[in-house]
């Protein structure tokens, strides 16, 4: 058993191939700046200028791992329909921008603590949560014609109307959406459209403890595959952008993240559904062409300038390999 653990470990890490050199995650700490700003022009002759937020977690190594699941926690407290609406009666207002949060008495950090007591409640411990959506829900309202459309089709569908608030009501609450961190490290969340529906994370609708609705989807270490891993330079990974800017292929960067993506681990044939590896990506949020086949089957109410700005289905991002600077294929298109 032990052999065959080890012979299956030694497998996982043969799949992703080590470049020549690299640095720790000490040395990228050292040497990224805090923001890359950059105006690069396109071979079409565009420019494109960068000014992004470069997000470097505070860890001493960056490991390759193997993680299992938790039990997963469903709860719902309270009438659903308090929560968000009931089909075309009546909807909450739902807000993407953090400037238009109003005043709700709570934050979404108060509710990661909320979270981690319900994680407390069914013995599932040494778990760090971190908010990674969120959107404010307005008060209760009546509902209005609206549309969702995506970059072909629009159809109709009901919205909230707010100047017509339901009964008089104000109460208010957060949509958040949450993930990990691993030894300091986050856990990128992935959508509904990435490939083989990688990823775990969190959700929480919230109005109050007496109306709640809550799923949560956490992991524990396993396997350690690799305990110190030497990563691609910064200036490395700016070549790889800058590439892509000039490629025309990418052509919005929001935030450059260091963090762990989630892949399915294959069980011959099929996918582990309870067991995922770990690996070191830089998450790079904002457009690239890449997206095109998410973006032209996602339908929102949102425009796609909002939808890239705000990310609510966690779909606008590209992951490159921290090792390797290879993209990591998520788009399941």
């Amino acid at each position: 058993m032990i052999r065959k653990r080890i012979i299956c470990c030694f497998c996982f890490l043969l799949l992703i191939p080590m470049p020549a050199f690299g640095d720790s995650i000490q040395t990228i700490k050292e040497t990224a700046p805090g923001r890359w700003f950059a105006e690069i022009q396109t071979e079409e002759g565009n420019k494109v200028t960068v000014d992004a937020p470069v997000h470097i977690p505070n860890a001493e190594t960056v490991s390759v791992l193997r993680v299992s699941d938790n039990c997963k926690v469903s709860e719902l407290v309270g009438d659903e329909t308090f929560l968000i609406g009931k089909a075309d009666v009546r909807r909450r207002e739902e807000i993407y921008d953090p400037n238009r949060f109003s005043e709700i008495g709570y934050t979404p950090e108060d509710l990661i603590v909320f979270l981690q007591g319900i994680l407390n409640a069914n013995d599932i411990s040494d778990i760090d949560l971190i908010p990674y959506r969120a959107e404010a829900l307005g008060s209760m309202c009546y509902v209005k014609s609206g549309r969702v459309f995506n970059r072909k089709y629009s159809f109709p569908c009901s919205v909230a109307d707010t100047t017509k608030p339901w009964k008089h009501d104000t109460t208010k609450g957060y949509h958040i959406t949450a993930t990990q961190t691993i030894s300091g490290i986050p856990v990128f969340a992935l959508g509904y459209f990435s490939r083989n529906y990688l990823g775990f994370y969190s959700y929480l609708y919230y109005i109050d403890q007496d109306h709640y609705s809550v799923f949560l989807h956490t992991v524990s270490m396993d396997t350690v595959l690799s305990p110190d891993e030497q990563l691609l330079s910064f200036d490395a990974l700016l070549e790889i952008l800058t590439k892509r800017i000039r490629d025309g292929k990418l052509q919005k960067i929001l935030e450059i993240n260091l963090g762990y993506l989630p892949k399915n681990i294959k069980n011959g044939d099929q996918n582990d559904a309870s067991s995922w590896l770990l690996i070191p990506v830089w998450q790079i949020r904002g457009y690239d062409t890449y997206l095109d086949p998410v973006l032209d089957g996602t339908l929102s109410v949102l425009s796609e300038e909002d939808r890239i700005q705000y990310d609510p289905d966690m779909i606008c991002s590209i992951y490159i390999n921290a090792i390797t600077g290879e993209i990591e294929p998520t788009v399941s298109f």
